[in-house]
């Protein structure tokens, strides 16, 4: 047997004289790499691959998934429109800089601040962060406006950290020790985590059996199938098929905390204009011998039939439009078509783009509803490893940062639009000034936001994120001992939702949780 070393001699060499270039234990940079990457993943100049997203960052994809939003003047305009002048206003750039002193300070030499200060004055470690703001009048020249949002806190040792890069000798003339690996926030002086959380498995199909889905309503059945969509920036949307007691299948989803749900066939002949035949043999796909399945659409189609007297895509569009106008919160001038595809696009299969692809991605989800409940294959388990992902910080931050600044654009639209009704006589569209009081008055400070999510780890949201749970997403990084500390880079949180769950599942170790569990297969925990 061969006698273990503890290597204590080349331990204290290292203590003693630290490497000038690179990390003392390059093993411990791996160790936080998941959260320092994917917190890096939120900006364009991250280093990292390329990948789907051509190079940009989740902020720079969340910006192009909040778009424009639009008021108008409510009077007679120039143009003859009844709704009177058109403001649009976007977000165009978004920037967050390194920590540094503030400008008004003159006596500071050095300008860059560093964690071992932000530890020492118990205060939080944070960057400047600003945000560009275009607007135009009736497709006019464009004007943008830049507003602070406050300071946001910094991942220790990312791309926006003062010690990212540095080698271990230099750590320690920033006050630092040798093997700082970072990974972390530093909020009012303790370091914060943001913790891994078990999420269902993106773009995959699950089919389940919760006796609660029969309260839903007087139809409802126990069976239905579920598939979490997830966009290029990782923000999510969850859509639900359930199958009903008379063959039908209706869809669900949700909308800023409010569920709705949708006649199957409606999404689907809104999604390619299909006809009643092209969805049944979609559907069937040649198997006109299992009687089970060609009954259940006949009777989805006569269904539908008998209730909507809609028979083309253009009428399901127009239908959709004019139903969701009043939730959707969009411009006034979009007709009730374009409203229907703006709703498709922004909740159904929210990972496709193509239509075609969203209308053969709901097929198949229809299919598998209906062998789950013919008994032709058997429901999944949301607990099995094979049916979930890990959330990752920085997609977590992204995904919050993406929702203030919509919010924030939200109030300002609320705040010109209040003054249009109140006819307020300083109200001009084409007015710089007027444009610039109104960003004035509406607070961007998202900085203070992020501070209170860090501290507390209660998520304040409108939308949920489509999270399951709104609380314990962060934890004090405790330095008890060295393996305490390394194990909360490493370990999954369950989840409150599966705390909470009721599940009749024998308990036992399934195939698929033999081995390695961990962020783009790097090892996390190994199951025995």
């Amino acid at each position: 047997m061969a006698a273990h070393s503890f290597e204590t001699l080349k331990r204290e060499q290292a203590f003693l004289n630290p490497p000038t270039k690179g990390h003392v234990n390059p093993t411990l940079d791996r160790l936080a790499a998941p959260h320092i990457e994917s917190f890096n993943s939120l900006f364009d100049d991250s280093g990292l691959d390329r990948g789907d997203t051509d190079g940009r960052g989740l902020l720079s994809l969340g910006l192009k998934e909040i778009g424009e939003k639009v008021v108008f003047s409510g009077n007679q305009s120039s143009s003859g429109n009844s709704r009177g002048a058109r403001l649009a206003f976007w977000i165009d750039q978004i920037a967050v800089g390194r920590p540094m002193v503030p400008e008004k300070d003159r006596h500071s030499i050095e300008r860059r601040i560093y964690p071992s200060e932000a530890r020492e004055r118990l205060v939080s470690y944070r960057g400047r962060m600003t945000v560009r703001i275009c607007w135009s009048v009736n497709g006019g020249p464009e004007n943008n406006e830049t507003r602070d949002c406050g300071l946001l806190p910094i991942m220790v040792r990312s791309v926006r950290c003062n010690l990212r890069g540095l080698s271990s000798a230099e750590l320690i003339k920033r006050h630092e020790e040798p093997e700082e690996f970072g990974g972390y926030f530093i909020i009012n002086g303790n370091e914060r985590l943001i913790r891994y959380l078990i999420l269902p498995r993106r773009n995959h199909v699950v089919a389940l059996i919760r006796p609660s889905f029969v309260n839903r309503g007087p139809s409802y059945t126990p069976y239905a199938v579920q598939i979490r969509g997830v966009r290029a920036d990782q923000s999510s949307v969850t859509n639900s098929l359930h199958y009903l007691s008379n063959g039908s299948a209706t869809f669900r989803f949700s909308w800023r905390k409010q569920e709705y749900v949708i006649p199957i066939m409606l999404i689907l002949k809104a999604l390619v204009g299909a006809s009643d035949l092209e969805i049944f043999e979609a559907v069937i796909m040649q198997d006109y011998h299992n009687t089970f399945l060609t009954d259940r659409v006949e009777l989805l189609l006569r269904s539908f039939k008998n209730h909507y007297s809609l028979y083309t895509g253009a009428q399901c569009l127009d239908y959709l439009g004019e139903k969701f106008r009043v939730v959707l919160g969009q411009p006034e001038d979009m007709s009730n078509r374009e409203l229907g595809i703006w709703l498709i696009r922004k909740v159904v299969l929210v990972h496709l783009d193509d239509p075609r692809d969203k209308f053969r991605m709901l097929i198949f989800m229809l299919r598998k509803l209906y062998a789950l409940v013919s008994g032709q294959c058997c429901p999944d388990n949301p607990d099995s490893p094979q049916h979930q992902e890990i959330l990752l910080p920085g997609s977590l931050y992204g995904m919050i940062i993406k929702e203030r600044l919509e919010e924030a654009l939200n109030q300002v639209r609320n705040q010109i639009a209040q003054d249009v009704r109140r006819e307020v006589a300083a109200v001009d569209f084409f007015d710089r000034r007027y444009v610039n009081k109104v960003l004035q008055k509406v607070s961007f400070d998202i900085g203070s936001k992020m501070v209170n999510f860090l501290a507390t780890g209660n998520l304040v949201s409108p939308t949920g994120l489509d999270l399951q749970q709104a609380a314990g997403f962060t934890i004090v990084a405790e330095k008890l001992n060295w393996y305490r500390y390394i194990s909360h880079f490493r370990c999954v949180h369950r989840g409150a939702f599966f705390a909470e769950l009721k599940t009749t599942t024998v308990r036992k170790l399934l195939p698929e949780s033999w081995g390695m569990s961990g962020p783009e297969n790097d090892s996390i925990s190994k199951v025995p």
